[in-house]
């Protein structure tokens, strides 16, 4: 299925460094560190970073750690980036615990482990972190590095996915329109993917787009099958183009307008998903 990675290979590859960063109270060096990387500024970013982790600063570690992870603004150094996540681990930082995860799955310079990378995911998503959540449930549909549970990986999904984090969404889509772990059901399936479409997510736009050609969780919709099916290809989504051509041929002019205006004054939601 497009749309997601699976969670080994896709997941020990190194993720967006700073995706919406969150300014924490009272770790003023990590704010300091994340506006400097906001302006490209990564020497002045290594700077404050480290300053906070000498302050004690769970962030600082946590982000000096991505940093050294993938080599920016430093030497590459994956044992230092191990460090600093364990120190920020101790101090209950989700996103450095999931990144333990993640290395531990199978990644340059880390051992692979199991159990530790599923310890960890699972302590990370009970802190609450939208990322983990979505990679413990991935975890949990492969059946290596956990035994497989659907039904229990679709409840993680479903966290993750109410806090609006869209690779979720996709997999919990997904996994109602394939009867994974629960009851095939195609109204939830679009119901998510709804969900993410309205983030920009250009495979969910497609989803939606065909399903209101078909009529699958929702009722047939031509006239809105063409404005989803036209914002995905606008958004890179070249599967979207035959379906797209076709029903073209089939809408009236006066319909075809009302779909591009649409589609025009279409605006992407603001995400405030917590990773």
């Amino acid at each position: 299925m497009q749309g997601f990675a699976p969670i080994c290979g896709g997941l020990a590859a190194f993720l967006l460094l700073f995706v919406q960063p969150v300014f924490a109270a009272g770790q003023p060096y990590s704010d300091k560190g994340l506006a400097a990387m906001e302006k490209n500024q990564s020497k002045q970013a290594v700077d404050w970073f480290q300053q906070g982790v000498k302050a004690g600063e769970a962030d600082a570690m946590f982000y000096l750690g991505r940093m050294s992870e993938g080599g920016v603004g430093v030497k590459a150094n994956m044992a230092q980036a191990v460090e600093l996540y364990q120190m920020a681990a101790r101090k209950k930082h989700a996103r450095a615990i999931n990144q333990l995860g993640v290395l531990h799955l199978g990644a340059p310079g880390v051992l692979q482990d199991f159990t530790k990378a599923k310890n960890y995911l699972s302590q990370a998503s009970g802190l609450g972190s939208a990322e983990a959540q979505f990679n413990y449930a991935s975890i949990l549909l492969e059946g290596k590095a956990a035994k497989m549970n659907p039904r229990q990986a679709n409840i993680w999904l479903e966290r993750s996915a109410n806090q609006d984090y869209v690779p979720a969404q996709l997999r919990l889509a997904h996994n109602y329109r394939m009867g994974i772990g629960a009851k095939k059901n195609e109204t939830k399936a679009f119901q998510w993917y709804q969900r993410a479409a309205g983030y920009g997510n250009p495979y969910a736009l497609f989803e939606i787009g065909s399903r209101y050609v078909s009529g699958e969780g929702a009722r047939k919709d031509p006239i809105a099958a063409h404005v989803y099916l036209n914002l995905a290809l606008s958004r890179g989504y070249q599967r979207a183009l035959p379906d797209l051509q076709r029903l073209t041929n089939t809408l009236k002019r006066e319909q075809l307008l009302e779909a591009q205006n649409r589609a025009k004054t279409w605006r992407v939601k603001k995400n405030k998903a917590r990773k």
